[in-house]
C-alpha cells in the first residue's frame, strides 16, 4: 500500500494538477493526502474523479488559505473519526492486514498555533499500543541540522516539537531521495532548505510494518517535495537476517538478546559451532 502526502500550495494551478496526475499514474497510491489545497469541496470532488480515486474527505479552505483533502481507493477501508483545519484522523483497514491509525497533519505556520496542535495531538500512555503514524507537513524540525538558511530555527520551537515526539513515543522514518523537503525562493542569493515534511510512527506501527520505506519526489510545481510512504513494499522479504536499529528502542530488546545468546552453550563442540548456534538462537 502506498500513501502519498504533499503540500501542493493550491490546486488552482494547472501544473499542480498535472503533477498529481503523473504521480498517481506512476505510483498508483491507495491514499493521497493534500495540504493547502485552497479549494472548495466541489473542486476536490472534481479532482477525485480526475485522479481516479473512489472516496474522499475534505476540510475546505478558509478564504485563500488552508484546506486539507484525503483521497483513497476501494481496496482499503478508511474511517475518518476526527478533523479540523490542521489534521484529519482516520482508521485504516486493509483485508488480511493490521489496522492502524493515520493522523494526517498540517502544522500551522504560526508557532503558537502549532504548539496548541502538538498538545492536542498528544495521546495518553494507555493509547500507545495502537499502531499509529503521523504523516504530513509539520512546519517544524527535530534538530538544527534539518535546516539550512540565513537564520537558525529558534531553539524553543525545536524543543516544543521534540517534546511532542517524545511524549507520543514516536520515531522518525528515514527519508530517502533528499535531505530536505521544503525550499524557499532565493533571498540575497541564498535558498533556505528545511526538512519539515515527514512521517512519525510509534513502536507498534513500526513493528507491524518493519519494511516500510519513505522517499521524496522532486519538488516541481510546489516548494514542497511529495512524500511517498510505501507501507508494505514488494520484494522486501529476504532469507538473510538483518538487525533493525529501531528494535533497540524497545525496553525488552537487551534482555531478549541476552536470553537468546545464553540459551545455547555446549562445551562438547568447537567454538565456531557454539557461535553459529548462538547467532541462530538470537535470530
Amino acid at each position: 500500500m502506498i500513501v502519498v502526502s504533499w503540500n501542493c500550495r493550491g490546486m488552482a494551478a494547472p501544473s499542480a494538477v498535472s503533477e498529481l496526475r503523473s504521480i498517481c499514474k506512476y505510483l498508483r497510491p491507495s491514499v493521497l493526502f493534500l495540504m493547502e489545497t485552497k479549494a472548495s469541496n466541489l473542486s476536490c470532488v472534481r479532482l477525485k474523479r480526475t485522479l481516479g480515486f473512489d472516496n474522499m474527505f475534505c476540510v475546505e479552505s478558509r478564504g485563500l488559505s488552508g484546506g486539507l483533502c484525503l483521497f483513497w481507493k476501494n481496496n482499503l477501508s478508511v474511517n475518518v473519526y476526527a478533523w479540523c483545519d490542521s489534521f484529519i484522523k482516520a482508521r485504516i483497514s486493509v483485508t488480511n492486514d493490521i489496522d492502524w491509525e493515520g493522523i494526517f497533519v498540517y502544522g500551522h505556520p504560526n508557532y503558537m498555533r502549532r504548539k496548541e496542535l502538538w498538545n492536542e495531538l498528544t495521546y495518553v500512555n494507555n493509547n500507545l499500543h495502537v499502531p499509529r503514524a503521523f504523516i504530513g507537513d509539520f512546519n517544524d524540525v527535530i534538530s538544527q541540522h534539518e535546516k539550512v538558511g540565513l537564520h537558525p530555527k529558534p531553539t524553543s520551537q525545536i524543543d516544543t516539537f521534540r517534546r511532542f515526539v517524545d511524549k507520543n513515543a514516536l520515531m522518525d522514518l528515514e527519508l530517502q531521495g533528499t535531505k530536505y523537503t521544503w525550499f524557499s525562493n532565493p533571498r540575497n542569493g541564498f535558498v533556505t532548505k528545511e526538512r519539515i515534511d515527514r512521517v512519525l510512527a510509534n513502536w507498534e506501527w513500526r513493528k507491524a510494518f518493519q519494511h516500510a520505506t519513505l522517499s521524496a519526489l522532486p519538488a516541481v510545481s510546489s516548494d514542497h517535495t511529495p512524500l511517498v510512504l510505501n507501507v508494505k513494499p514488494r520484494g522486501k522479504r529476504s532469507g538473510c537476517f538483518k538487525f533493525e536499529a529501531f528494535w533497540t528502542d524497545h525496553a525488552d530488546c537487551g534482555n531478549i538478546i541476552k536470553r537468546g545468546w545464553n540459551s545455547v552453550c555446549n562445551t562438547t563442540v568447537d567454538h565456531w559451532t557454539n557461535l553459529t548456534r548462538r547467532m541462530n538462537s538470537c535470530k
